[in-house]
């Protein structure tokens, strides 16, 4: 009887060992973590290896653990804003890069997200600004917007938020250009060889994909005309009115009008609020200058401002940090499982 007693209480004392090892991976795969003051493993989403926001993840990972090294980060590749958003959605990870077009159509259940809204999603902060840049050849003679009606022109990488940002515009001001569907490179050899006017590009200014081409060929950047800056961002609430300033690119010497989106971090209800808590006050204290020197485009943004520009709830962390500075954050970015 005492052998099997004893045979029992091992038993019992290898199962709650393996419990206890299968609760640290689920830990490490980044779905399920816990405030418990223990080291917590997290996976970024972050845009492709290509994308100078990949290297903006890489830079801010490594500032968030060099400040709170408790807290350890996977940065993965995937294939674009609509991709990380579904795997923010489904638990694959997270802490995902975040575009604000992109977000306001997944907690709203629009255009990729059609009827499937997820009130469940939260950002954390956003870190900066992509204009919609429309590049035509000079030799093209469009000078305006409206004269791309008719014209083979490319609206943006396929499935990529210049794309859905182009078509939106667009068809707001009533813009029908000849559309010629291509991923980005792609489309910058169309416009090389001439089999199209032009394309879209969202991303910083000055861009490298514009320069790529305007290495081969002249070209201009078209603008909305400044009256309807305002129709457009009133209706679209995650467009933000942008000016490129005259000389960003050589040969440009005039500013271009245009709407931008925001580049952040989103993630949903379920992250703790002491890591979102963490993670802001990391990448906007002791942790900005190692950011800022790995991603110097972004230095001069003001992320507080850019945050407060989010069209979804704040993660309960960010809002607790950013009250704690002594920022007044409006109430419908304040989610429902906030407590002071």
């Amino acid at each position: 009887m005492r052998k099997w007693i004893f045979i029992t209480t091992i038993l019992v004392t290898m199962l709650g060992l393996v419990a206890c090892g299968n609760t640290s991976n689920n830990s490490s795969a980044g779905g399920k973590q816990t405030s418990s003051g223990k080291t917590e493993f997290l996976t970024i989403g972050a845009p492709p290896a290509s994308s100078a926001l990949y290297g903006y993840w890489v830079a801010a990972t490594k500032a968030i653990e060099k400040v709170y090294p408790e807290l350890k980060f996977t940065v993965t590749e995937s294939q674009g804003a609509v991709d990380i958003s579904k795997r923010v959605r489904n638990g694959m990870v997270p802490v995902g890069n975040s575009v604000s077009s992109t977000d306001y159509e997944s907690y709203n259940g629009l255009g990729s997200f059609k009827d499937e809204p997820f009130k469940d999603l939260r950002l954390i902060w956003y870190f900066d600004s992509t204009p919609i840049q429309w590049i035509v050849t000079k030799d093209s003679g469009v000078k305006e917007l409206i004269d791309l009606n008719g014209k083979k022109f490319n609206p943006g990488s396929t499935n990529s938020s210049a794309e859905a940002i182009t078509k939106i515009v667009f068809e707001e001001l009533g813009i029908e250009p000849d559309y010629f569907p291509a991923v980005q490179a792609d489309a910058a050899d169309a416009v090389v060889n001439r089999q199209i006017i032009g394309t879209s590009k969202a991303g910083p200014a000055p861009d490298s994909f514009v320069q790529q081409i305007q290495g081969s060929l002249d070209i201009d950047l078209l603008s909305i005309p400044e009256e309807d800056i305002k129709k457009i961002t009133e209706k679209y609430k995650y467009l933000v009115p942008y000016t490129i300033p005259a000389g960003t690119y050589e040969g440009i010497d005039y500013d271009v009008h245009t709407v931008t989106v925001l580049m952040g971090a989103q993630t949903t209800s379920k992250l703790p609020k002491d890591i979102g808590y963490k993670m802001l006050k990391a990448i906007s204290e002791d942790g900005k200058n190692d950011i800022d020197t790995a991603y110097p485009i972004g230095a001069k943004n003001d992320i507080t401002e850019l945050t407060l520009n989010s069209q979804v709830p704040l993660h309960a962390g960010a809002v607790q940090y950013l009250k704690e500075i002594g920022i007044e954050v409006p109430e419908e970015l304040i989610p429902p499982e906030y407590e002071e």
